[in-house]
């Protein structure tokens, strides 16, 4: 049987996620198979302990080839951390004659003007991972975009290259390796999610990709179909789960508290409504109000979107980005968050889900902000004609897991393919997928908050559920900060032992 699969790893800070699928029709994804599980000796995005991270990613391997029956040897993966440097440069070459008479530029000189980029000189130590062209200029004509099949002598382009660290990447390729598989290809992670969540439209008009994870915070501006500009920001939601452990919660409870109760607009906060969390045995319940935990997020969000106007500014797009901001990844779904950017920055946003490449049954394995990483890996691999060594011993169709799977899909895909179906007869049309993002987001967006972070069927939660009360604050300045400050982590008036 051909093999056409393809396996990414995303090795994050909070989490590893492999996923494998396969280009179907119109290089649309399907993905077969998909597990996470939560990470270990990743640091703000880079891998810091080895042992750990090679623990964490055998562990979801052996998942992904149990589900599959197959082994998985080469992978696709993403990276990101604070290694990661974008800076300019330009480079030229000169146009081979296609004949006697004139010199025609071919789309074999531009590949040799972009490979020589690859060799330019960096300080020890580092090395290029991706260049990408900016404009290009032809014999002094500049502000050129396509190249091929101008007439000219001499072919010059500005480029962004994108830089790591050899030692950080070297550590990546070791901790695969040791795993049982090799590195067949490196994207960078604001470029994956942007291939993920963003239209051709959006990329022409302008706009922003800002992917926030656990550990960093990624971007990605597009403008006139380009890459303008990258940047990591080592800050993510890993940040705002350390300032609310400050107040004195237990790690166990932080992503459950933040995900369920917190938001990122402290002033549409509930005035009056406080949760109680679990302590430590002995001791009385911990009591914070739902006012007082949205203001520990929005002064963190505040890090980031001050981070993101910055970099817009820096690279010359302020006031530039006419499809505004698209936020994905994990952490950007904090409730108001997409209220609190618009608010801050002063354009359009939206929160963004991995749904426009793939198939409905693949978007009801991975069609939430947290995937975006993972299912643009695999859409930039199928583009490319990319495939993996995954020795699967029957097709997809008659695998029993797939058979599980589909069986399974849920109520929103259907109703969704059927939608593209009466309208246009193809999943592929503009209704369709807009069909697909209402139903999906709508119904499915909150349910991720329904089980565990990390896919595992025991809920941490069960003997320690959360108390919620709503309380009638009294009038006046004193009275609102006592309420509000001041009985933040008092007592409960009930036994501690009634709150378990």
């Amino acid at each position: 049987m051909e093999n056409n699969y393809i396996a990414a790893v995303d090795l994050g800070t909070t989490k590893v996620v492999i996923a494998v699928g396969r280009r179907v029709e119109k290089n649309k994804v399907d993905i077969i198979a998909v597990k996470e599980h939560a990470s270990k000796g990743v640091i703000k995005g880079d891998l810091r302990n080895n042992e750990q991270a090679f623990l964490a990613l055998s562990e979801v391997k052996a998942m992904v080839e149990e589900e599959l029956g197959a082994t998985i040897n080469e992978v696709y993966i993403g990276i990101s951390g604070q290694h990661i440097k974008c800076t300019k440069a330009t480079g030229y070459v000169f146009v081979h004659n296609s004949d006697s008479m004139v010199s025609e530029v071919s789309s074999a000189d531009v590949k040799r003007l972009i490979d020589d980029m690859y060799n330019s000189a960096l300080p020890v130590g580092q090395s290029i991972i991706t260049v990408l062209p900016q404009t290009y200029k032809i014999d002094g004509e500049c502000d050129i975009t396509e190249p091929v099949g101008m007439e000219g002598k001499r072919l010059e382009a500005q480029f962004n290259l994108i830089i790591g660290e050899d030692a950080a990447i070297d550590r990546i390729r070791r901790c695969f390796a040791r795993a049982g598989m090799s590195v067949d290809g490196i994207t960078l992670q604001p470029l994956a999610s942007s291939y993920a969540v963003l239209s051709e439209d959006e990329k022409e008009l302008g706009v922003a990709v800002v992917d926030i994870g656990g550990g960093t915070t990624d971007m990605c501006i597009y403008h006139d179909k380009i890459i303008r500009h990258i940047a990591v920001l080592p800050i993510g939601g890993n940040e705002v789960n350390k300032d609310i452990k400050s107040y004195g919660i237990l790690d166990r409870h932080l992503e459950k508290l933040k995900t369920m109760f917190g938001e990122a607009l402290a002033e549409r906060a509930a005035d009056q409504k406080f949760v109680t969390i679990p302590s430590v045995s002995g001791q009385a319940p911990k009591e914070i109000s739902v006012k007082a935990l949205a203001g520990i997020i929005e002064a963190r969000m505040y890090d980031i979107i001050d981070f993101v106007a910055t970099q817009i500014e820096k690279c010359g797009y302020k006031g530039k980005l006419g499809a505004g901001i698209v936020i994905t990844g994990g952490g950007s779904t904090l409730k108001n968050l997409d209220i609190l950017f618009r608010k801050q920055i002063g354009c359009e946003v939206r929160v963004a889900s991995p749904i426009q490449h793939l198939t409905p049954e693949s978007i009801d394995k991975v069609g939430l902000p947290k995937y975006s990483t993972i299912a643009g890996i695999l859409i930039e691999a199928v583009r490319n004609g990319k495939t993996s060594s995954i020795n699967i011993p029957t097709t997809e169709q008659n695998h029993p897991e797939h058979q599980k799977e589909h069986s399974q899909s849920s109520t929103q895909t259907t109703v969704a393919t059927q939608y593209a179906s009466d309208n246009d007869n193809s999943a592929d049309t503009e209704a369709a997928l807009e069909a697909q993002r209402r139903i999906y987001e709508a119904g499915q967006m909150a349910e991720q908050y329904e089980s565990d972070e990390y896919g595992s069927d025991e809920d941490l939660y069960d003997n320690e559920e959360f108390g919620t009360e709503e309380r009638i604050i009294k009038k006046g300045v004193f009275g609102r900060l006592k309420n509000v400050l001041g009985r933040m982590f008092e007592p409960d008036e009930i036994d501690a032992e009634d709150n378990y």
